[in-house]
């Protein structure tokens, strides 16, 4: 009874955690033009004429318009025609402004077709409690920490996703339990008329009673805990955004940090900052450049098309603190047919620097560079990538009633996917040791699943599998795949 209670209590906390939750099922039912138009009208082409915005109270109808990739007086075949509606869907539904989107032909007199696109907004306000577990991941937290809810962070947020109507995001959190944590964030992605630039500020302060300050030669995190505070962290991050259409985007990014610990985290690691660095405070900045493109049909669920992020990292104001790094995150999902689709994962990191600074090592098994079914494990190095690879196969879908009255919440929509896993990684570290390390060998694991999708970009993954060394593990996550 013990485990179902902590289990009951580990889903409420994944559904929590996602800060930054938003709608997420891709809706099915675009309106084309029919299909016996289409048949005898192929050599035909079809003038845009009137496009109409409708069902948008706080968003800006330009803001939808920037989205929408065909104007007033353009042609297209009706082929072409069809394919425009749906790309103009998928690109309105990646704003994450809407929890559905119709894009349709409402008219067509002497071959002049009038669009009429409907969108159904999201809640933007969320006054939400906060309850999010303090460890890397749920097989972490449930495994090794027995779900100790000593370990779990808890308090306020606040986020409001389109203050002006101008796809602007504001939030703040007052946090507490495991960390100690006020944070204040603030993205506007359009401030000049053009609808291309923009910029991003955010602000932190942590600290905790107990921290990671090495890794064990069996891959495990090793913690120091303290009655006082032995971490504390405060930084500042200011971002210029640039976005020339719907699909790229360009991100530079200046930050400020500063790193304190207690002394005794030194005396146990002399290595955790730099050699000869005898202060417990480190200061640095940081620059990073970052392309991304987005060429899918849905972000946080792709089901076709390709997507990448590249970014070049480097930080440090001191010689020994200094570190260069290239990262590189693609996603390929390929339809096979309407039930049945494959995606392709990769996320690839190298760096150049003071390869003995275990500040610096952190590389497998942290944020979203992790082989599945290996979660437990951490892996330090200074190059390294995974693979995670799954085919998907629809199961169904199910509408429940809201039985609350909210407009556009009559129904929840939930989707169910079963899938197959493949993945492998690789970690390298010029400094391991031992037979049994899993730096400079090649990972791996499979197994099985359920992906469940919802709104508010929500993507609930059950997982089972096994790895490389026997492990059979069982896991949860919550999250998009990008």
């Amino acid at each position: 009874m013990k485990h179902w209670c902590r289990f009951i209590f580990c889903i409420v906390i994944f559904s929590f955690s996602k800060t930054q939750a938003q709608s997420n099922i891709f809706f099915e039912n675009i309106a084309n033009i029919d299909a016996a138009t289409q048949a005898n009208a192929d050599s035909l082409y079809y003038t845009i004429g009137t496009i109409n915005i409708k069902g948008n109270k706080k968003t800006k109808s330009y803001i939808i318009d920037r989205e929408v990739p065909f104007k007033e007086g353009d042609k297209f075949s009706a082929k072409e025609l069809t394919e425009q509606l749906a790309l103009a869907k998928n690109q309105l539904m990646n704003t994450l402004l809407f929890i559905d989107v119709s894009v349709y032909v409402v008219n067509l007199v002497n071959n002049t077709a009038t669009i009429n696109v409907e969108v159904k907004e999201r809640w933007y306000i969320f006054p939400l409690p906060y309850f999010k577990i303090a460890d890397r991941n749920f097989n972490q937290w449930w495994n090794e920490h027995k779900a100790s809810l000593d370990r779990v962070n808890y308090g306020l947020k606040f986020f409001h996703n389109n203050i002006s109507g101008r796809n602007d995001k504001l939030s703040v959190n007052l946090i507490t339990g495991y960390s100690q944590q006020i944070q204040f964030g603030y993205t506007n992605p359009f401030l000049d008329k053009k609808l291309k630039h923009g910029f991003s500020v955010v602000l932190s302060y942590l600290r905790q009673k107990e921290m990671v300050y090495a890794t064990t030669s069996n891959h495990k995190q090793v913690l120091a805990k303290s009655e006082n505070f032995i971490k504390e962290n405060a930084m500042g991050l200011f971002s210029y955004s640039y976005r020339p259409d719907s699909k790229y985007r360009f991100y530079f990014t200046l930050g400020l940090y500063q790193d304190k610990i207690a002394d005794t985290i030194l005396k146990l690691n002399p290595n955790y900052f730099p050699a000869n660095y005898t202060s417990n405070k480190l200061s640095y900045a940081s620059l990073s450049a970052t392309l991304q493109y987005f060429g899918v049909d849905y972000i946080p669920f792709p089901k076709k098309g390709f997507m990448y992020s590249a970014t070049i990292y480097g930080r440090g104001l001191q010689k020994d603190v200094n570190m260069l790094q290239v990262l590189l995150k693609t996603t390929n999902a390929v339809t096979i047919d309407d039930k049945n689709f494959i995606t392709f994962h990769t996320n690839s990191n190298i760096k150049f620097g003071n390869a003995k600074f275990y500040y610096n090592q952190l590389l497998l098994g942290y944020n979203d560079m992790f082989v599945r079914g290996m979660e437990s494990y951490v892996i330090d190095g200074m190059m390294g990538f995974v693979s995670n690879n799954s085919f998907y196969h629809k199961l169904f879908d199910i509408n429940f009633k809201n039985p609350i009255k909210i407009k556009n919440y009559e129904k929840i929509p939930f989707s169910f996917y079963a899938k197959l896993y493949g993945d492998f990684g690789y970690a390298y570290n010029q400094y391991a040791t031992g037979n049994k390390s899993l730096a400079n060998t090649l990972l791996s694991s499979a197994g099985i699943g359920v992906d469940i999708t919802t709104i508010y970009d929500f993507v609930f993954r059950i997982e089972y599998g096994v790895n490389k060394l026997g492990d059979k593990i069982f896991g949860l996550r919550i999250n998009g795949e990008f």
